[in-house]
């Protein structure tokens, strides 16, 4: 800054005055600057002050240095102040196919500056990294060095088509799915229900959960699907919910108790958070209170 204070004016005199400092610490300033970096910046005279070959190259850096940070401070003024930009999320494939690309839509809808970048896959990506500014994720055991609110809690429900019943039979008893198509994951065999694992199998295992849906509903097999997912198409009377999920121990007088997962909306600890990210997260908060996820 004093350096090219000097550069801007060739006048310690101008340069003092201008940075209300005086002409002597301003001089002795750009002495041992000289000194560090091993170089004569200027060429003093009586009458004038010029730039040397090698003031001119460090002027030339300086100012690249300080329009940056001019840059740099407007951005984070419009971070703070201006509801636009990219929302970057990383969310569970149903989850953002069934209840979050909504309000996503919802969000862009009311603040049309703004836009989002959704990542489905199965990577559990690092929020410090920078690459995410949100991520909505399926845990009973969310990170501690993050900001963690839980949104809902969910359990899973086991299902089929009418259509899928009707030719091949209602399975009665857990036993019963050994006789039946079930869809798992590649790496699936068996189901949690009523807090043991059942043995499945089936003629299709896929790691693509909207196709598994679809092949449901087309009538070709059992599948487990959350709740959330279970309860949208059992209302349309798309899928027959099969087998109520009760955990060892309770009694046919007690009401069922299932096994259930949490879906937390999680971020970095940040001090600053941008406008647009505060707003969505506000968004979040009052569609939970409005029952959006509770179906």
């Amino acid at each position: 800054m004093l350096f090219s204070a000097v550069a801007e004016t060739l006048s310690f005199g101008a340069a003092a005055e201008k940075m209300q400092i005086s002409r002597g610490y301003l001089s002795e300033q750009i002495r041992e600057l000289e000194l560090a970096l091993g170089v004569k910046l200027l060429q003093r005279s009586t009458r004038q002050v010029s730039l040397t070959n090698e003031g001119k190259q460090v002027y030339a850096d300086t100012q690249k240095i300080n329009r940056s940070v001019v840059e740099l401070e407007q951005n984070l003024v419009r971070e703070q102040t201006q509801l636009e930009g990219i929302i970057a999320i990383t969310a569970p494939n149903m989850f953002a196919h069934y209840l979050l690309s909504e309000l996503c839509f919802s969000f862009s809808q009311q603040h049309p500056d703004v836009s989002f970048h959704l990542d489905t896959s199965y990577q559990r990506h690092d929020l410090n990294r920078g690459h995410f500014d949100l991520a909505f994720r399926s845990t009973n055991n969310p990170p501690q060095d993050m900001v963690a609110k839980p949104l809902f809690t969910y359990s899973h429900t086991i299902v089929a088509a009418p259509q899928y019943l009707k030719q091949a039979g209602t399975p009665k008893v857990l036993s019963d799915l050994d006789a039946h198509q079930c869809f798992c994951g590649p790496d699936q065999d068996n189901w949690l229900i009523n807090g043991k694992r059942t043995a499945v199998k089936g003629w299709l295992k896929l790691n693509d959960n909207l196709a598994l849906i679809q092949h449901v509903l087309e009538g070709r097999g059992i599948a487990r699907l959350p709740s959330y997912v279970a309860k949208k198409h059992s209302k349309a009377g798309e899928l027959v919910a099969l087998f109520e999920e009760i955990e060892p121990g309770s009694t046919p007088s007690e009401p069922p108790i299932k096994s259930t997962s949490q879906l937390f909306v999680v971020h970095p600890q940040r001090p600053h958070q941008s406008l647009r990210i505060k707003a969505f997260l506000d968004t979040v908060k009052q569609a939970q209170h409005e029952g959006y996820f509770s179906g």
